[in-house]
């Protein structure tokens, strides 16, 4: 399959998700909004687990990518305290979307799914040092600002969401007690 070809799907599928908010979507769906045959779509992803995995691993994907761009270096040339900074940002941009998030919550039910996201959060997030409670704080606080979006939940006003990241990157430096 060409490499756009599956990109293409696996935006389908997570359009879908987003509209249907649901993970359990039809190939009848995902083909429609891709613009194949259900045949076709069966051909690239045999089982709607395959192709949840791949919209799994295209949402990682995109999420490090612009962690990455945030972080303005190699991830290997990073610290812990430049992770979480730069993932303060990627959250407190509000990018993610209700389908996003209803996709990693069920990679807690579904294992095959969990696979992708524990890989990324093991490769950026190691928050078994010795002094990373803090850090740790503030990276369960950054995912509870962009789950309250994309949930719904709370809508955060800009003066808000700054004044958030401000107090996050305080933390962060030290200077927030």
């Amino acid at each position: 399959m060409r490499p756009s070809s599956r990109t293409e799907i696996v935006d389908a599928a997570l359009r879908v998700v987003d509209v249907e908010g649901d993970v359990d979507i039809t190939y009848d769906s995902v083909a429609r909004e891709a613009g194949l045959s259900k045949a076709g779509l069966m051909y690239h992803f045999p089982t709607k687990e395959a192709l949840m995995v791949a919209v799994m691993e295209h949402v990682v994907g995109r999420w490090q990518d612009e962690l990455l761009a945030t972080l303005g270096k190699p991830l290997e040339e990073s610290t812990l305290p430049e992770r979480v900074r730069s993932f303060v940002r990627f959250a407190g941009e509000g990018g993610v979307t209700q389908g996003e998030f209803i996709v990693f919550a069920e990679a807690v039910r579904r294992p095959a799914l969990s696979a992708p996201w524990l890989g990324y959060l093991r490769t950026w997030f190691g928050f078994d040092q010795d002094g990373s409670d803090v850090l740790l704080l503030v990276w369960l606080a950054a995912n509870g600002m962009w789950i309250a979006e994309a949930t719904g939940i709370v809508t955060i006003s800009d003066a808000q969401r700054s004044g958030l990241i401000t107090l996050l990157d305080g933390l962060i430096d030290g200077t927030t007690k």
